[in-house]
């Protein structure tokens, strides 16, 4: 399994620091870091430079991440055009996350979201691109918890699992049943690990569905059980990689916190 990092954690810790992408970059990829994950609305800002930086430090492009209002644009093919970028710059996959719920109009909203993760699974297995969901941490997705995600994998055929380590945390839900529950759709591995008090004076907390904070921090240094997660991983002939993640992290300390992590994976037997 190699190591990749979220870009847009990257971005924010260079630009706090005054710090050169390629400079930076450079920094993670001598950690061991040998992959990149990044948004599509990230690409098409710094696309056009980050090609030659990837090239030059030997970097891959590991996949892509992208936010799409199925219920707000129900007949918008915006998905066809980030499934095509996606597929020309050779991503291993791109995450959607398909819109949120509208206060009123819950069952529309979710029928819309069903019926646009559909057409884009059908229209990126026609371009040979994996189409994955994730368990994602806000309170107005539907697919917030092992229940919400497991419908929409229930309800689209294709569809595969981004899992995020991190983010059943919001109802509190175990993580290594969750694990258990979406090990046959996993096709990628968001590192995310979890504290109940902040790291660093800059940090941003989730707040829980129970009026509870959570904090993100360096991966294996908090509360998630992330070597046993990995354990399961090997045992299952994973044949995908991991992406370390630390949104919401102060962005002064973001590039130390992605470094240990990596160092931290590195110990576990994953990378180089």
């Amino acid at each position: 399994m190699k190591i990749a990092a979220f870009y847009e954690n990257i971005y924010d810790g260079a630009q706090a620091m005054g710090r050169s992408m390629e400079e930076t970059l450079g920094s993670l990829r001598a950690e061991g870091m040998e992959g990149l994950y990044i948004s599509m609305d990230s690409w098409k800002r710094d696309g056009h430079e980050l090609q030659g930086i990837l090239s030059r430090q030997g970097v891959a492009l590991e996949g892509m991440h992208c936010f799409c209002d199925f219920p707000g644009q129900p007949d918008s093919d915006a998905y066809r055009e980030m499934i095509d970028t996606a597929a020309d710059i050779g991503a291993r996959h791109l995450l959607f996350v398909p819109g949120m719920l509208h206060t009123g109009n819950t069952p529309r909203d979710l029928q819309r979201m069903i019926d646009g993760m559909r057409r884009a699974v059908e229209y990126g297995q026609y371009r040979g691109l994996p189409i994955l969901m994730e368990d994602f941490d806000g309170l107005l997705a539907p697919y917030n918890c092992m229940a919400g995600l497991q419908y929409f994998m229930e309800q689209v055929e294709g569809l595969e699992c981004a899992f995020d380590t991190g983010n059943f945390i919001i109802f509190h839900e175990d993580e290594l049943a969750a694990f258990d529950l979406f090990a046959p759709r996993i096709r990628t591995l968001h590192l995310k690990d979890r504290c109940a008090t902040p790291r660093h004076a800059g940090d941003t907390p989730l707040r829980c569905a129970d009026g509870s904070m959570a904090y993100c921090c360096a991966v294996g240094s908090g509360d998630i059980r992330m070597a046993q997660i990995l354990e399961r991983l090997k045992a299952m002939g994973y044949p995908g990689n991991v992406i370390a993640e630390l949104y919401c992290v102060d962005p002064r300390e973001v590039l130390g916190d992605l470094a240990q992590s990596i160092r931290w994976l590195r110990g576990q037997g994953l990378g180089q």
